[in-house]
């Protein structure tokens, strides 16, 4: 017998109708066969009577044991179907997914405690609810469709990842599984649902991770990465490989690396390392090495390695290149830096030293070298009046015209700032070495033209010294020419001087002088002297000029001319002129208090302090604390404090002016200052210099210069004063002239405090 006819037979036999047929057949046949049966042996009528009542009982009893029994299978088939729908519906409400019986329209039918949990809905609300108005709208097109397959019949069931809309506004993502069972009476759909929101985040995390990761590797710009098997192939070439190396992304993948960027001489030992790599799963060291680009040429890198090594799968190995390119190109810069000047590309004072050290060692005293230091005169204003760039270009220019009047044996360098340095070392003659160093006068007395077009004219002091005339060392031969060219300063600049004995007495002095006047400065050694500046035309009193004057225990008295220079030198004028304003401005407050005329006072400032940016500040505090009034001070300031910046000299000018306080130019005639510059300034008074007065009325020329200067200052409205008047003469020339004021020792030499203020008391003040 078939299994398909043993499976139809099975399912008759289960059905009811087919049961009763049978009972049916069976009591029949049983009826009319027994009585049958009984005729035929049983002929006495009593006792067939008898047998047909026992055949009676025995029906009775054989069909109440099959009615038993087939009760007892009733009971027992309903007891386990109770016992499986208890079970079912136990797995149903405790199952640790969310399942659901869900109508084909949509509509929940039946839900379990854990999908109400995850979607945020209790069972009452969800029946009223579709999954359609649950899900997600980006995830409801796809799952729409495979609803449809499984109805059509198309799919036995489905399942796919979606998103769940909780009501508190959450989102719940899930793994669906769908099944329909087509039941005749109301088929359904039955949903299992896993919450993987979680697995989704660690997913998502996981994604963003390797992202960031990944574009960390893509664009680091001087990381190249390549990913290779152990036998050279690549499989991962990031961007900064592109960059450093030249071939793209799609020409590198899939080639082997020794084809790519190994240089041939290196093949044999990268193979080697890429097996030993392979096979032991350690990197080897890193080192620097020389890789190629697509062009052929070399690039410098920083070479490591990493081994990925993970079961069931070939070792991959990672190479990381830093490009060493820019590192080695910085180091080299500073090699150049640590022996040459950047500006000149000469060498610097370090490597001069070095080579003026050397120059002495295989020396003997028979031989000779020397050292010639060349300083740049008034280097200083050209970069304040046109700028730092000018004055560079103009150190460039210098060095080239220096560079042609070397020799090839001479060791030229920029020692700093605009100071010069030519090593000698041979033929260091004194009639040789004059004989460059007059070259190097008339080269540099040319006119520089510059990019701009500006025409520059420089002038040079030059200091000599032999070796071993006047130093035993390197050092001291420096020290010597230094000394000499101080010396060319002092005597005028723009020449050449041999370095003597003396000119290190001279700078002992000035190194003794400025600790001195340091000291003094701290201690207040320092005093004012005032000479009266008088009107022309009446000798009336209208101020005083404050003069500085210092008397020390040990160096006596020293002259101005000498210490304000050094001060300027060494910075110690912008504390000095400080103190000199402050002390000014207290001394007339004195006078004023005691009831002396009133007049101004006239106080020198320095370029180096006005080119400071402080000056306004110290002036404004100088003047709250004493309490004078700003117009009774005046400020003199020199042509060359005026050869800065133009704009922040006027703007700083204007606003000292606002102040109240009176601004002059001291020893005018004798600075750079342009008309055209000099008319936009908000001057009081012009000051002449003592050397246009000296000799009047005996000089023309000088009488046509003052008389020049008097006419311009009254054209733009500014008062003359004339310095240093000595003689009746001159006076009577500068009141023919109309110059307003005057001062100079035909009428007093400066005055102690307690001499102006006797002489104050005497005489009328303006």
């Amino acid at each position: 017998m078939t299994r398909t006819v043993r499976s139809l037979l099975s399912s008759y036999l289960q059905r009811p109708w087919c049961g009763a047929l049978l009972y049916a057949i069976f009591g029949l046949a049983w009826i009319t066969g027994s009585d049958q049966l009984l005729a035929w042996l049983i002929e006495d009528l009593t006792l067939l009577t008898r047998y047909q009542s026992y055949k009676g009982y025995f029906y009775v009893a054989l069909t109440a044991g099959l009615a038993w029994f087939l009760l007892s299978q009733k009971q027992h088939y309903a007891q386990s179907l109770d016992n499986t729908e208890q079970k079912l519906a136990a797995t149903f409400a405790h199952a640790a997914v969310g399942i659901a019986h869900v109508a084909l329209d949509g509509h929940f039918l039946r839900v379990n405690s854990v999908l109400c949990q995850m979607l945020g809905y209790d069972a009452e609300q969800l029946k009223h609810l579709t999954f359609r108005q649950l899900t997600h709208p980006a995830d409801l097109a796809a799952d729409e469709q495979a609803v449809q397959q499984l109805l059509q019949n198309k799919v036995q069931q489905y399942s796919l990842d979606k998103r769940y809309l909780r009501p508190d506004g959450g989102i719940v993502w899930a793994r669906l599984s769908v099944a329909l069972v087509r039941s005749a009476k109301a088929p359904y759909f039955i949903s299992v649902v896993h919450d993987i929101t979680q697995q989704r985040q660690i997913q998502q995390q996981l994604a963003q991770s390797e992202l960031r990761f990944r574009t960390l590797l893509d664009n680091a710009p001087q990381l190249a990465i390549q990913g290779y098997q152990a036998d050279g192939t690549t499989f991962y070439w990031n961007k900064a490989c592109e960059q450093i190396y030249g071939y793209s992304q799609q020409e590198a993948l899939g080639k082997n690396l020794l084809d790519l960027i190994i240089p041939s001489y290196m093949h044999e030992g990268v193979e080697q390392a890429m097996r030993q790599m392979a096979s032991t799963g350690y990197a080897v060291p890193s080192e620097e090495m020389a890789l190629r680009r697509k062009d052929g040429s070399l690039v410098p890198v920083y070479s490591g390695h990493a081994v990925v090594k993970l079961p069931d799968m070939e070792p991959q190995i990672f190479c990381i290149d830093l490009d060493l390119t820019a590192h080695k190109k910085q180091a080299a810069e500073l090699a150049f830096l640590a022996d040459y000047d950047p500006v000149t590309q000469l060498a610097n004072r370090q490597f001069f030293m070095q080579q003026v050290k050397q120059a002495l060692q295989p020396l003997t005293p028979q031989h000779s070298c020397a050292v010639m230091l060349l300083d740049l005169d008034n280097f200083k204003n050209i970069n304040d009046c046109f700028g730092h760039s000018t004055g560079d270009e103009l150190l460039r220019l210098v060095s080239q015209r220096l560079q042609r009047l070397c020799m090839p044996e001479h060791i030229l360098a920029r020692l700093g700032g605009d100071e010069f340095g030519i090593l000698v070392r041979s033929a260091a003659t004194s009639t040789t070495l004059e004989r460059l160093g007059h070259d190097v006068l008339r080269q540099l007395q040319q006119p520089f033209t510059l990019s701009n077009q500006l025409e520059l004219v420089s002038s040079v002091s030059v200091g000599v010294a032999l070796w071993p005339e006047h130093a035993a060392d390197a050092e001291g031969l420096l020290r010597a020419a230094d000394a000499a060219m101080y010396e060319v300063k002092s005597q005028g600049r723009n020449n050449i001087a041999f370095y003597d004995d003396k000119l290190t007495v001279q700078a002992k002095q000035r190194l003794l002088i400025e600790s001195r006047l340091r000291n003094a400065i701290a201690q207040g050694q320092l005093s004012c002297v005032y000479q009266p500046q008088l009107a022309v035309a009446d000798n009336r009193i209208i101020g005083a000029e404050v003069l500085l004057r210092w008397h020390d225990d040990e160096l006596g008295s020293v002259s101005p001319a000498v210490f304000i220079p050094l001060a300027e030198q060494s910075g110690l004028i912008h504390s000095l002129g400080y103190w000199v304003l402050e002390q000014c401005c207290r001394q007339i407050s004195q006078w004023r208090a005691q009831g002396l005329p009133s007049f101004s006072l006239a106080v020198n400032v320095s370029a180096q302090q006005f080119a400071n940016g402080r000056l306004l500040s110290q002036l404004t505090q100088v003047l709250a604390d004493t309490g004078l009034p700003p117009h009774l001070l005046e400020l003199e300031v020199t042509e060359s404090a005026l050869m800065a910046d133009e704009d922040t000299v006027v703007e700083t000018m204007r606003q000292i002016r606002a102040l109240g306080t009176r601004l002059a130019i001291d020893d005018f005639g004798t600075g750079y200052s342009s008309l055209a510059y000099l008319k936009r300034l908000p001057l009081d008074v012009l000051k002449i210099d003592k050397r246009f007065i000296d000799h009047i009325p005996l000089q023309e020329d000088d009488k046509q210069i003052a008389s020049a200067i008097i006419a311009l200052a009254h054209n733009l409205n500014f008062k003359v004063l004339a310095e240093g008047v000595e003689t009746a003469a001159q006076l009577q020339f500068l009141q023919q002239q109309g110059c307003d004021y005057y001062q100079g020792y035909y009428f007093s030499k400066p005055l102690s405090v307690d001499d102006f203020a006797a002489l104050l008391a005497s005489m009328p003040a303006a």
